[in-house]
């Protein structure tokens, strides 16, 4: 079986299970029979517009901006919304500055026009993702490090019991909601450029962990699951500053700078999304699932355990797709992105002609 089937496999089995968790089929077959569907509707429209009405959302941002230690409440998922619009707009301005760049540091003989214009779209997703990451992350150690849960791997106190002390009405700094807003920002935008670009062969697996990540930071929001999710969100940001200087450079003549960055992302790699996102973030939330079943439900547990080890599960592999690279250089001393899978495009390619 190829990995691209057990990708899509698992893609529509993520989405399936989603679905289910939403809009259970079982009790909107129930409420249809009964006669209860329509009710069931207007009520829950009646619910969403007494969350979203003007009083309650000026009522729930006046508590933002005065309480340093808040609660999630419905209406401030409207920070992802603008934390979305805003990313757009720096991808935007970004793209003005890296797109010369690309252009100038990839050489246009090596590739066909078709190759080297995908490597240049990924110069400039990565160049912008070098910035938002570094920056991102820096937000993320700096509203983290004083916080009790914060591993001790990382420098922190390392009580994991606090992550769900108080649980479900614990009260988390305003600066990780900050932190949470700008993240599910960043991914609604990069679902939504996977969704609009080009399909490379390696479309499945990262339309997978994105869309895993996002279902993720949106239902540990609404759950109040703040503070192993920050944790969960700092180990993937940092990764993914080296992960992004390295594809920046990877196809440049700048390789001291790849190298060095690639050496960097394989040991962070392992110890923050294997090692640290295993023991100090699923191990916990599967410690406490008998604590969080009578308040979230026995399927949505399942459903939370499934999505973090399928990311779990892509973590790992591309830990080993970095392994193969790194073999790949030491007996060719040639960098290259096998990530990407281009190489197929250009088998594609040579087969037409």
């Amino acid at each position: 079986m190829k990995l691209d089937t057990v990708f899509k496999f698992l893609l529509v089995v993520v989405i399936l299970f989603t679905v289910q968790q939403i809009c259970p089929l079982h009790e909107m077959r129930r409420k249809l029979q009964n006669g209860t569907l329509v009710p069931w509707v207007k009520g829950a429209l009646s619910k969403l517009c007494s969350h979203f009405c003007f009083k309650s959302i000026q009522r729930d941002m006046e508590i933002f901006y005065h309480d340093k230690y808040i609660v999630p409440r419905p209406c401030y998922f409207l920070f992802f919304i603008v934390s979305a619009c805003l990313t757009l707009v720096a991808k935007w301005l970004m793209h003005r500055v890296s797109h010369p760049l690309g252009e100038r540091w990839i050489p246009r003989k090596k590739w066909s026009e078709r190759i080297r214009k995908i490597k240049v779209a990924r110069f400039n997703l990565m160049f912008f993702n070098l910035f938002y990451f570094t920056l991102i992350s820096a937000l993320g150690f700096v509203a983290l490090r004083g916080q009790t849960f914060f591993p001790h791997e990382m420098g922190g106190q390392g009580k994991l019991s606090d992550y769900f002390a108080g649980y479900p009405n614990q009260k988390t700094s305003s600066l990780i909601h900050l932190y949470y807003f700008l993240n599910g920002g960043y991914l609604l935008t990069s679902v939504y450029s996977l969704l609009m670009a080009e399909k490379l062969p390696d479309f499945c697996e990262n339309f997978l962990q994105h869309l895993c990540a996002v279902i993720l930071v949106y239902f540990s929001y609404g759950q109040n699951f703040l503070r192993v999710g920050s944790i969960i969100m700092l180990c993937h940001d940092i990764c993914e500053v080296f992960s992004s200087a390295c594809r920046v450079f990877v196809d440049t003549r700048h390789k001291v700078v790849t190298v060095s960055s690639f050496c960097i992302l394989f040991t962070s790699w392992g110890f923050l999304r294997l090692y640290i996102f295993a023991k100090r973030c699923i191990l916990p939330v599967h410690r406490n699932l008998h604590m969080l079943d009578p308040l979230i439900g026995y399927e949505a547990c399942v459903w939370l355990t499934f999505l973090l080890l399928v990311i779990l599960l892509m973590n790992a592999y591309w830990f080993v797709l970095m392994g193969k690279m790194f073999i790949h250089f030491v007996a060719s001393g040639k960098t290259e992105d096998i990530l990407t899978r281009v190489d197929e495009l250009e088998e594609g390619e040579k087969k037409v002609q």
